[in-house]
């Protein structure tokens, strides 16, 4: 062994976030209306719906549990569902 890791201080200051960050921000805080759903992950309001367990029936779909998932995080690979 080597010994203990040292801890190294670097001088300077975090940096700032982007637009995009930014505006993910300000959409978050911002108070929402009581019948918009939106992502508590990303903040994104685009929701779709998908069903788990459907059983078709004489050429019809039925039965299975519904869920609204947020389509931005979607696209980025993540299963988020929401409320």
């Amino acid at each position: 062994m080597t010994g203990k890791p040292t801890l190294h201080v670097i001088d300077g200051t975090a940096k700032e976030d982007d637009a995009r960050q930014k505006a993910r921000k300000v959409m978050q805080k911002r108070p929402q209306a009581a019948h918009l759903l939106r992502c508590h992950r990303c903040g994104g309001g685009e929701v779709f719906e998908t069903k788990v367990g459907v059983v078709y029936k004489n050429g019809k779909a039925s039965g299975g549990t519904k869920h609204h998932l947020c389509a931005s995080c979607f696209m980025r690979g993540e299963r988020v569902v929401l409320a």
